[in-house]
């Protein structure tokens, strides 16, 4: 018989983040046995234009500062509440910590010593980029301060039915050597923060975004930043003798094609050949009529055509897999690391940051959205689907939540949809379906006319 599933929590947008102690002691009781406590909000990259500003881009620094407050008196035998995230290696550490108010949490909890309150950068490595050439450098911090533990799924690993052709996984920028080593058929391998395998509960604070490579970012997507290495962390695969691939759409000019192979060669290996080659691509692209629209995995020709590249659309079909991978490790892997157990390892809630959401070409570039709303539950498969549904998307379009029932555990993501509870401002919903939208989204270009739910009238 399966168990009850959690219903998600849907607070009053006047004030949301009066919510958080109800949240936490409605999904988490009132157990004192927490010694060590990792808050995973979403930091992923500083601020670089003012039409995509950090307020949509990273977690709410007050929802940071409320779950901590909670924390402090819900559970007074705490030793230590770290708060971290791995942001994208180019993120300006110093400007995301100043743009997002996260140097006045610093300075708040500086000298408190009972918890310690740390906020750390859990980055191994650092990427300098110079013109378009990337260089690769340690983390000058050290990254996380408990260093990094390799957790081993191997045939365990949703990567593993597509490892066949294990030579084509790649991440954008990173060795695909490196990324083939972690990642073979029956060997797959991830390097992960030590801080988020030795808490006793792990507080998930993703943000309400749209995703080039997944559709959306939630709950799910947000455990990427448990991962101290992005090399790791295959997000799609290239075409290789034959077989076709995720990375580009059917329709990807020769040009596009040409472009990523190219630089795939030569990216982090020959910074004069880089130069030379990245002259000859802006020829090409005046030639062509092709242009950069956003992100460079988004190129635009003279008709307004779209050209996504780098497993940015909604083909993409191996992204979800290094994403449940994640959600599966942080569930059962072990303090020590290693092999997965068979039973939960560590408490678990997940608090969306809805009060400014980001829609379009995220996350990187998001156009901010006022939704003013918090979303929690225990079930990260259960929040991300609500989510879905609030901005206007199909949950059974988007591959990252259409596979839930994949995931084989009885808690996570076994819900049935049309029964499931939902309290919405202490007034309680049954199935998803029947939640409002709040926004309908504007999907990031590679998803455009493929996951939106019909067009009807928002909740206002």
């Amino acid at each position: 018989m399966e168990p009850e599933p959690k219903p998600a929590a849907f607070v009053d947008s006047r004030e949301p983040l009066f919510s958080v102690p109800e949240m936490l002691n409605y999904y988490l009781g009132f157990s004192r046995s927490v010694r060590t406590i990792l808050i995973k909000p979403n930091w992923v990259r500083h601020e670089e234009d003012d039409s995509f500003p950090i307020r949509a881009l990273v977690t709410s620094t007050q929802l940071i500062e409320a779950v901590v407050e909670t924390c402090l008196v819900k559970y007074p035998e705490v030793e230590e509440i770290t708060v971290g995230d791995v942001p994208l290696q180019g993120c300006d550490w110093s400007k995301l910590v100043s743009q997002a108010g996260i140097d006045r949490l610093m300075q708040k909890y500086r000298t408190r010593e009972s918890p310690r309150i740390r906020f750390v950068d859990l980055r191994r490595e650092l990427a300098v980029v110079t013109d378009g050439f990337i260089r690769k450098i340690p983390n000058a911090s050290g990254g996380d301060p408990k260093g990094y533990r390799e957790v081993i799924l191997d045939q365990e690993s949703f990567l593993d039915p597509i490892s066949e052709d294990e030579k084509a996984f790649r991440v954008s920028d990173y060795s695909p050597e490196k990324t083939e080593s972690s990642h073979t058929r029956g060997f797959h391998r991830y390097l992960i923060a030590a801080s988020a395998l030795d808490c006793d509960l792990f507080i998930n604070l993703p943000k309400v975004k749209t995703h080039q490579k997944s559709g959306l970012t939630g709950a799910l997507k947000n455990l990427v930043g448990i991962n101290g290495e992005k090399a790791y962390l295959v997000h799609y695969r290239e075409s290789v003798d034959g077989h076709r691939g995720d990375e580009f759409p059917p329709n990807v000019p020769i040009a596009v094609l040409l472009q990523s192979r190219i630089r795939e060669a030569v990216q982090g290996r020959s910074r004069a050949l880089f130069s030379v080659l990245r002259r000859g691509w802006k020829v090409l692209k005046h030639v062509t009529g092709i242009k950069t629209e956003g992100t460079r995995e988004n190129l635009v020709d003279s008709n307004g055509r779209f050209f996504t590249s780098a497993g940015s659309w909604h083909g993409n079909d191996t992204i979800w897999r290094m994403v449940y991978d994640l959600n599966r490790i942080i569930r059962c892997a072990p303090r020590e690391g290693g092999r997965l157990a068979t039973t939960p390892q560590r408490e678990y809630i997940a608090i969306a940051d809805g009060i400014i959401a980001g829609e379009g070409n995220g996350p990187l570039q998001p156009l901010p959205v006022e939704l003013g709303i918090l979303l929690a539950s225990r079930d990260p498969f259960l929040l991300d689907s609500v989510m879905a549904q609030i901005m206007g998307l199909s949950s059974e379009k988007i591959p990252i939540l259409h596979h839930r029932r994949e995931f084989g555990d009885p808690e996570w993501g076994a819900f049935d949809a049309s029964e499931v509870e939902i309290c919405w401002n202490g007034e309680m919903y049954r199935g998803i379906e029947s939640l409002p939208v709040l926004h309908h989204f504007l999907p990031p270009p590679g998803w455009k006319g493929e996951i939106e739910l019909e067009q009807r009238e928002v909740l206002t």
